[in-house]
C-alpha cells in the first residue's frame, strides 16, 4: 500500500509540475484572437515563426548578453513543445471531411446533418515478453492494441419535432496481424478482430420524435439510465470489454452496445418527466476474448479451437415473455434533480449451472435512485451526484456442494457517489473528481463466489494548461479496489494536445498493482503500456 501512495504522489507532483514548467507562446508567434469564435465558425490557424522558440525565443535586438527581459528556456522546448507548434501551425483549421463532405450534403438537404470520427489508438507493452500468469502464458508480442475506428452518424429532420438517426461503426484491430506472435490468437469468436455482424456495425437506428407532452425513440438505441462511472444504474445496454482490465478508464460509449426498444416519455410539466422503456433485444456483455491480449491472466488461455460453454441467451423477439420492462421519473427542484427507477431484466453477466455446465443470465427485479446536484461556492463550480441501485436475487455461483445447480440468489445493493470541483483561478485552474463505487451482498458468506464488500476508489484530476493556449490538457486517474479484499489498482496519467477543434492526440501511460497472481489489476502487471491516441471527428 505504501508503494500505491507513493505512485500517486509521484503522478500528483508530474502533473502539477509540468503544469508549471510548461512555457507560453514566444512573443512573435502569433497570439489567439482577442474576439471569441462564433459558432459554426472554426479557430483560425495559428502562425508559427520558422525560427520561433516556445519560451525560448527572442526578438531580433534582444540577443545581447545579459537581457534580463529574455524568456527562461526550458529544455522540453525543441524535444517537445516546438514541434507540436509546427505541427499545429501545418495543421492549422484543417478539417476535410467537414468541410468537403459533410457541409456539402447538409447545404444540399436541408434538415440533413452528417458527422463522425476516426480513431487510431496505438497500445505498446513497456515489459519483458515472457510468460505470464497462472496458465502461463507466453507473452511474446509487445502491441497490445492497434485499433482503427471509424463512426459515421446520419441525421435527418424533415420537421422541427422529428428526426431520423443512424449511426455505424467499423474497428479493426492490427495487433493480430501486425506482430508476429504466437501469445495472440484469433479464437474465432465474433467480431473479436475487426465487426463483422449488423449487430455491432448497425450500432444505431431509431426514430426520434417530440411533442411537448409525449417525446419518444423507437429503434436501435443507447439508454443512459446513469451518469456515474461505474456503471451503478447504467445497465440497460450491454458493453464491449473486448481490452477488460483498461475498459473502465477509456471511453464508454464506443463500448455501448445499442439495443432494438422503444422508449416513450411523458412531460406533465416542466420539472417533471415519466418514461416507459420495452426492451425485446437483451444483449449480453462482451469480454476479453480468449487469445486476446487482455485476455485474463488468472485463467489459462484455451487452445484454439476448443469447445466453450455454451451460452443461453434470452430473446424477446423469438419469446415475448424474455422482453424486459422498465420505468423512470425525474424530477427538478431549482438545482436539484432526483430520479427513481424500476427494471425487470436479465443480468448481462452469466453465472453457470453445475446441472447443464451453460451459462444462463438470470431475471431481477432492480430498484434504483439518483440525485445530482450542481452549484457555484466561492467561484469555483460545485457538483455532487449519487445513485444507488437494489438488486433482488442477484444470482452467484456457490461451492456449497449441497446446492445441485451450484448458483445461490442474493440480494445486492451498489452505490455510487460522484464529487466534482475545481480550483484555482480562471486561468489556471486544475479539474479534481472523487468517485466511489460500493457493492455489498447483505446475506453473504464464504462459500459465495463473489466479495461480500467491494469498493472502486477513483479519483482524478485534469489540468488545462492556459500558457498554451488551452491546447494541452494533463490528466491523471486511478482505479483502487477494497473492501473485503484489496484487489490492486491501475492507474493513468495522460497528456492531450488539441490541434484543431477538430485533431486531438493523447500519449498516456498505463499501470497496474497488486498481487500478481490473483489480484483484478495486479495480474495485468506484465501489460503496462503506453498508448498513443489520435482521433480526428467532423
Amino acid at each position: 500500500m505504501i508503494q500505491t501512495v507513493r505512485k500517486l504522489l509521484l503522478l500528483f507532483t508530474l502533473v502539477l509540475s509540468t503544469a508549471i514548467t510548461v512555457p507560453a507562446r514566444s512573443e512573435d508567434q502569433a497570439p489567439e484572437p482577442s474576439d471569441p469564435v462564433q459558432a459554426g465558425q472554426t479557430e483560425p490557424a495559428l502562425a508559427v515563426d520558422a525560427g520561433a522558440t516556445t519560451g525560448g525565443a527572442k526578438d531580433a535586438d534582444s540577443g545581447a548578453k545579459g537581457d534580463d527581459n529574455r524568456p527562461a528556456y526550458h529544455p522540453f522546448d525543441w524535444l517537445v513543445f516546438n514541434p507540436l507548434w509546427a505541427v499545429t501551425g501545418w495543421i492549422g483549421d484543417a478539417n476535410p471531411i467537414g468541410n468537403h463532405l459533410s457541409a456539402p450534403l447538409e447545404s444540399a438537404i436541408p434538415g440533413f446533418r452528417y458527422k463522425g470520427f476516426i480513431n487510431s489508438i496505438t497500445q505498446v507493452s513497456t515489459t519483458a515478453n515472457q510468460t505470464v500468469g497462472k496458465g502461463k502464458r507466453d507473452k511474446d508480442w509487445l502491441l497490445q492494441k492497434q485499433e482503427f475506428r471509424l463512426s459515421n452518424e446520419l441525421r435527418y429532420q424533415p420537421r422541427p419535432n422529428l428526426q431520423f438517426v443512424q449511426v455505424s461503426n467499423f474497428q479493426y484491430d492490427g495487433a493480430y496481424n501486425f506482430q508476429d506472435t504466437r501469445g495472440i490468437y484469433d479464437f474465432g469468436g465474433v467480431n473479436q478482430v475487426y465487426y463483422t455482424t449488423f449487430k455491432r456495425i448497425f450500432r444505431e437506428g431509431y426514430v426520434q420524435g417530440d411533442y411537448g407532452l409525449l417525446n419518444f425513440t423507437i429503434g436501435k438505441q443507447i439508454v443512459n439510465w446513469g451518469k456515474i462511472d461505474g456503471k451503478v444504474l447504467d445497465f440497460i445496454n450491454a458493453s464491449d470489454g473486448r481490452d477488460g482490465v483498461i475498459s473502465n478508464i477509456t471511453d464508454y460509449e464506443w463500448r455501448a452496445i445499442g439495443q432494438w426498444m422503444a422508449v416513450a416519455t411523458l412531460k406533465p410539466s416542466e420539472t417533471l418527466n415519466v418514461s416507459l422503456l420495452w426492451n425485446p433485444d437483451f444483449q449480453p456483455n462482451v469480454g476479453a476474448a480468449p487469445g486476446s491480449p487482455y485476455w485474463p491472466t488468472t485463467a489459462a488461455s484455451p487452445k484454439p479451437g476448443a469447445a466453450l460453454a455454451g451460452e443461453l441467451v434470452p430473446s424477446g423477439f423469438d419469446n415475448f415473455t424474455q422482453s424486459e420492462i422498465g420505468g423512470r421519473v425525474d424530477g427538478l427542484f431549482g438545482d436539484f434533480s432526483l430520479s427513481g427507477i424500476y427494471y425487470n431484466g436479465y443480468d448481462r453477466n452469466t453465472v453457470t449451472f453445475n446441472t447443464d455446465k451453460l451459462k444462463h443470465h438470470t431475471r431481477h427485479n432492480f430498484f434504483g435512485l439518483s440525485s445530482d446536484y450542481a452549484t457555484n461556492i466561492l467561484g469555483q463550480r460545485f457538483g455532487l451526484r449519487t445513485e444507488a441501485l437494489y438488486t433482488v436475487n442477484q444470482a452467484f455461483g456457490t461451492t456449497d456442494t449441497t446446492v445441485a445447480t451450484r448458483v445461490v440468489y442474493k440480494d445486492t445493493v451498489k452505490v455510487g457517489v460522484n464529487f466534482e470541483t475545481s480550483v484555482g483561478s480562471s486561468e489556471d485552474k486544475y479539474d479534481l473528481s472523487y468517485t466511489l463505487n460500493w457493492t455489498t451482498v447483505p446475506a453473504w458468506n464464504d462459500k459465495v463466489s463473489t466479495l461480500r464488500h467491494s469498493l472502486v476508489h477513483v479519483p482524478s484530476i485534469s489540468h488545462s494548461v492556459h500558457a498554451t493556449n488551452d491546447k494541452l490538457v494533463l490528466s491523471s486517474a486511478a482505479y483502487i479496489t477494497g473492501g473485503s479484499d484489496y484487489n490492486g489498482m491501475s492507474w493513468q496519467v495522460a497528456g492531450t494536445w488539441r490541434f484543431n477543434d477538430y485533431i486531438t492526440a493523447a500519449l498516456k501511460y498505463n499501470d497496474y498493482l497488486g498481487n500478481i497472481n490473483d489480484s483484478s489489476y495486479g495480474s495485468y502487471y506484465k501489460l503496462k503500456n503506453v498508448t498513443l491516441d489520435v482521433k480526428y471527428e467532423w
